[in-house]
C-alpha cells in the first residue's frame, strides 16, 4: 500500500555553466572521500555520489580524480588515512559521520571539507550554520533530534510498555537522551542503551536483549551502525525483535521501518555543495544545509514475518510501504 513516497531533492540551480576547477599538479583536481566502512560497505556512500557528479559534469579520469579511503570499519584508522589523503592535496574533501570530519580537520586546516553530520555545530565541525567559517561546511543531517520521535513510532508498532534497545555509538556527538527518556516516561516505556563500538558487540546486546525480552531496538542515528545495517536487520529479523532505523531506504532493504530524510537526497545535497567548492566556492562562506522533507517507511513483509499487525493509525502515516 502506497499513500506517497517522499525521496529529498535539490536544486542544482548556480553550478551549472563552464567548469573553472581548482588546479592540482596531476592536472586534473582531485576529490576525496573520507568513510569509516569498508568498501564494499561504502559503495553505497560511493556509486550514488560519482552519478551526481557526473550528472553535474565531473567525471572521474576525464576533469576530476575521485580518491576514496575507508576505514574498514575501524575508526583507529581514520586519522592515519586522513593524513595520507591530505598529503595529496585534494581539491575538497567529503566526509560521513562525525568521527571522519574530526578526522579530516586535524589533517588540515586549508583543505576545504564538506562533512555530513548528524549535527555539524554540536560536532563542533562548524560554529555556526549560516556561517560556518575556516574549512569546513556541510549538511546537518538532524538524526538525533529525530531519535525520539522513532521510539515514539515503535512503540506504536510493537504497542507494549517494555523495554526498547537503544543501539549507540560512541563516535557520534549526541545530545538526544533527554528526549527520549521524556519520550520513553509518557509512553510508559524502560530504555536500555548499548554502545557499540565493533561488530561484535553488535551481536552480544541483540542477542541478550531478546534473551531478557526486551519489544524492540531503536537504532540510534550513526554513520557507524549504518554500516552495520545489513547485520543489525538480520539479527533483529531472525531474533524476531522489531527494530526501527534512521535512513527511510533501510526499510526497503529489508528493516521493519524507519522514519527520517532519503539518504539519497542527503548524498545530493552533499555533491552540490561539493562541485560549487570546485568551482570556487569558500567552504566557510557556504551556509550548513539541511534535509527539509522526511519520510516514514515500512515494510510489510518484515512486520508480516514478525508476526505484528501494523495499526491502521500508524498505517496512515506511512509514506511508503514496501509489500
Amino acid at each position: 500500500m502506497r499513500r506517497r513516497e517522499v525521496i529529498a531533492g535539490i536544486s542544482v540551480a548556480g553550478i551549472a555553466g563552464p567548469l573553472r576547477l581548482r588546479a592540482q599538479p596531476t592536472g586534473k583536481p582531485i576529490f576525496g572521500i573520507l568513510l569509516v566502512f569498508s568498501r564494499e560497505g561504502g559503495r553505497t556512500f560511493t556509486d550514488p555520489i560519482r552519478g551526481y557528479l557526473e550528472a553535474l559534469g565531473f567525471v572521474d579520469g576525464r576533469n576530476i580524480e575521485l580518491d576514496f579511503r575507508h576505514a574498514d570499519g575501524n575508526v583507529d584508522r581514520l586519522a592515519m588515512i586522513a593524513t595520507e589523503l591530505v598529503a595529496r592535496r585534494p581539491a575538497v574533501i567529503a566526509t560521513f559521520g562525525d568521527a571522519t570530519g574530526l578526522a579530516a580537520q586535524k589533517a588540515t586546516t586549508s583543505v576545504p571539507i564538506v562533512a555530513m553530520s548528524e549535527d555539524l555545530v554540536r560536532a563542533k565541525l562548524v560554529t555556526n550554520m549560516r556561517h560556518p567559517g575556516a574549512n569546513t561546511t556541510g549538511l546537518s543531517v538532524m538524526g538525533t533530534e529525530l531519535d525520539a520521535k522513532r521510539l515514539e513510532l515503535l512503540a506504536e508498532m510493537v504497542q507494549s510498555r517494555g523495554t526498547i534497545l537503544l543501539l549507540a555509538d560512541a563516535t557520534t556527538h549526541r545530545e538526544s537522551r533527554p528526549a527520549l527518556n521524556a519520550t520513553a516516561q509518557a509512553l510508559g516505556l524502560t530504555l536500555e542503551e548499548a554502545t557499540i563500538t565493533a561488530p561484535g558487540d553488535l551481536d552480544r546486546a541483540i542477542r541478550e536483549a531478546s534473551a531478557r525480552g526486551m519489544v524492540g531496538v531503536n537504532v540510534l542515528s550513526s554513520a557507524f551502525l549504518f554500516a552495520l545495517r545489513a547485520r543489525i536487520v538480520g539479527l533483529t529479523r531472525e531474533l524476531r525483535m522489531p527494530a526501527i532505523y534512521q535512513w527511510p531506504e533501510i526499510a526497503d532493504e529489508g528493516g521493519l521501518m524507519a522514519y527520517g530524510p532519503s539518504l539519497l537526497g542527503a548524498f545530493r545535497q552533499v555533491t552540490t555543495l561539493v562541485a560549487k567548492i570546485l568551482k570556487g566556492a569558500k567552504p566557510g562562506e557556504l551556509p550548513v544545509e539541511q534535509p527539509t522533507r522526511f519520510a516514514l517507511h515500512l515494510n510489510l513483509g518484515a512486520a508480516k514475518e514478525l508476526g505484528l499487525e501494523v495499526p491502521a493509525s500508524l498505517l496512515a502515516r506511512v509514506d511508503k510501504a514496501i509489500e
